[in-house]
């Protein structure tokens, strides 16, 4: 047994593809992708339209619950690039206390999640203290327990915000899928002097993302790797349900395997 988290997402704006609940059981962490910022006229809040634009809420609720049932956690994430898929959300100028409470009323009062996911990764947005506030609130909301994770890959300089923030996050995941092994622990180290080594985690991608995916090759040498003196905090897979089950699940098993 590992204490490194295995997470993965699972998303629901794909047609088709294994159900949540078929996720393998080596897999701790599952964020539904993807909750979208809602646009300003709505509020600072989230919409789920395009997390359910493939599969209804009933069915991503009980897959859900079926995976909590089981000892998963699971978190909505959220999207909130502006302009993305049509929906024009954004991270910037948000009402922190108002779009946490919003955020918890949806993700924890109602869908009974288990914490939140921010995917920011706006290139055209450097988050500021704003994001530090909104990052905050959502800790003070969701609460101690709740785990609440982000994204990452553009670099310290754009990121320099979660030094400020890394007491209130639960860990990063880095997303540059498509580096070999020393890219991939050389981002490793960047954020982790920002946050600390056990607050990252390391980001793969399966062969459905070509262009962007981790050689399978690499998965063991990335899933045991630990820094020097210290551990990260596991591994994230990018996804669960666009590949073909047997390859997710080959994918599933080789980091599980490896994961240390």
């Amino acid at each position: 047994m590992t204490s490194q988290t295995f997470m993965a997402y699972w998303l629901g704006y794909n047609e088709g593809g294994p159900s949540l609940e078929e996720t393998p059981d080596s897999v701790g962490v599952v964020a539904l992708a993807f909750a979208v910022n809602a646009p300003s006229d709505q509020g600072d809040t989230i919409t789920l339209d395009f997390l359910t634009s493939k599969h209804s809420a009933q069915e991503i609720r009980a897959g859900a619950k079926a995976l909590q049932a089981r000892g998963v956690k699971v978190l909505m994430s959220i999207n909130g690039k502006p302009n993305w898929d049509g929906h024009p959300g954004g991270w910037g100028n948000l009402d922190p206390q108002v779009y946490a409470a919003n955020v918890k009323a949806i993700v924890v009062d109602d869908w009974g999640l288990d914490g939140v996911d921010l995917d920011n990764e706006d290139v055209s947005y450097t988050p500021d203290d704003n994001f530090v506030q909104v990052i905050a609130a959502l800790r003070a909301a969701l609460g101690p327990d709740a785990l609440l994770t982000l994204p990452v890959y553009l670099g310290p300089v754009r990121d320099a915000y979660l030094a400020q923030a890394k007491d209130q996050i639960s860990f990063v995941a880095t997303m540059a899928y498509w580096n070999g092994v020393a890219g991939q622990q050389a981002l490793f180290e960047q954020y982790a002097d920002l946050v600390g080594p056990g607050k990252v985690a390391i980001g793969v991608a399966d062969a459905a993302n070509a262009g962007q995916n981790t050689a399978f090759a690499d998965l063991a040498p990335l899933a045991s790797w630990n820094p020097s003196g210290a551990s990260k905090a596991g591994i994230m897979l990018w996804n669960l349900n666009a590949a073909p089950p047997a390859e997710t699940a080959q994918w599933c098993q080789e980091i599980a395997a490896n994961l240390s």
